[in-house]
């Protein structure tokens, strides 16, 4: 079966559909936006993969937020044309509904499936109605639609009547994330996200203050990450006076961050807005429990009084009492590690998940 793969190079997630994907004998071809760095394009020239891009990046003036640049998105058109021309693909599947989704459908090729990823469902469409429009035509026209969450599935739906979504997590392998044998001497507390506004790394930074200046606790805290609000957050660590209790790592590629969830005793991911939590899943997957916001699909992968601890996503007074609790009772946070373990391997299998794709995959060839 040969499919084109519409989706950013660089993303971990595309490398490893890729990869499951190639290594199950399907043939794959990969469509970017954005070139390749070294270390991704030299991952896909191992696993035999070509990538074709339209390289991008240089052209648009912020990649994170929207802006008129990125109408150059569309210009991008003719090349996956000229692409699906020369493979003949026997479908497309887009990953990220409102660039490569868009892509997918300028295509006129069929069929296509599209994967949403988060922010192409919870906030594209709320910038405008121009927006809102592209999307429905993306996935309106789209022969499958896939969610990564429950969650989000219901965005999807109070958003457009009648789209059927399959529910295909992203899920993580048990035995490349497991616990950590040595015990650590220290109770480290942290997140492995990017330091963005919607990952409420300022609310860590608020409970930490509590728990350092109110507790008395001697608890360390790691973030591990970069983004654009990096440089205030640790500012406001200074501000506090918490410099010797916290760390800033930077970005540390994702071959790397088991090493760095086997340094933590809690995972802490508060977002105010977040479509799944694949690093939930790792976390767990090393037998750490997490505290985590009640928003989008974090309900579904940290339970709650049995896998971790769910609280109020912009409560840091509330993240300040969870992480002393299980602090101070360490059987619970060691109970809740062994379950939160124990529900990746039965509910978010990663071969189970490439398996629920291939099947939807098999709809399309006769």
């Amino acid at each position: 079966m040969k499919i084109l793969i519409l989706s950013d190079a660089n993303s971990i997630h595309t490398q490893r559909w890729v990869e499951s994907l190639k290594l199950l004998n399907f043939n794959i071809m990969l469509f970017t936006l954005f070139k390749p760095n070294k270390k991704s394009n030299k991952k896909f020239k191992q696993l035999g993969v070509e990538t074709i891009t339209s390289d991008l990046k240089l052209k648009i003036n912020n990649l994170r937020s929207p802006n008129l640049s990125k109408l150059k998105y569309i210009q991008a058109q003719g090349l996956v044309k000229k692409t699906i021309k020369s493979f003949c693909p026997d479908l497309i599947h887009a990953h990220y509904a409102s660039s490569y989704g868009l892509l997918a459908y300028l295509s006129r090729f069929r069929p296509y499936i599209v994967s949403a990823w988060g922010s192409d469902i919870y906030d594209f469409p709320e910038k405008n109605f121009i927006n809102r429009f592209l999307l429905k035509l993306v996935l309106c026209s789209a022969n499958e639609v896939c969610s990564t969450s429950v969650a989000m599935s219901k965005e999807i739906k109070n958003l457009f009547k009648n789209i059927d979504v399959n529910i295909i997590p992203f899920g993580i392998d048990s035995n490349i994330f497991v616990p950590n044998k040595t015990p650590n001497k220290k109770f480290v507390v942290g997140t492995i996200k990017s330091i963005e506004k919607h990952n409420g790394i300022d609310y860590i930074v608020e409970a930490a203050r509590n728990i350092i200046y109110k507790y008395k606790k001697e608890i360390d805290f790691l973030i591990v990450g970069s983004g654009s609000l990096e440089k205030k957050m640790k500012e406001k660590v200074k501000k506090y006076n918490l410099n010797n209790n916290f760390k800033f790592t930077g970005f540390v590629p994702h071959e790397n961050v088991k090493e760095y969830y086997h340094k933590l005793s809690i995972f802490i991911a508060v977002s105010t807005r977040e479509s799944f939590g694949v690093s939930i899943l790792e976390a767990a997957g090393c037998e750490i429990p997490s505290i985590t916001s009640n928003v989008g699909g974090l309900n579904e992968v940290n339970i709650n009084n049995e896998t971790g601890i769910i609280i109020n996503a912009d409560d840091p007074h509330q993240l300040a009492e969870s992480i002393v609790k299980l602090y101070e009772k360490d059987s619970l946070r060691k109970k809740f590690g062994f379950n939160a373990r124990k529900n990746v391997i039965e509910n978010f299998n990663w071969n189970d998940n490439v398996n629920s794709m291939i099947s939807l995959y098999e709809k399309f060839i006769t």
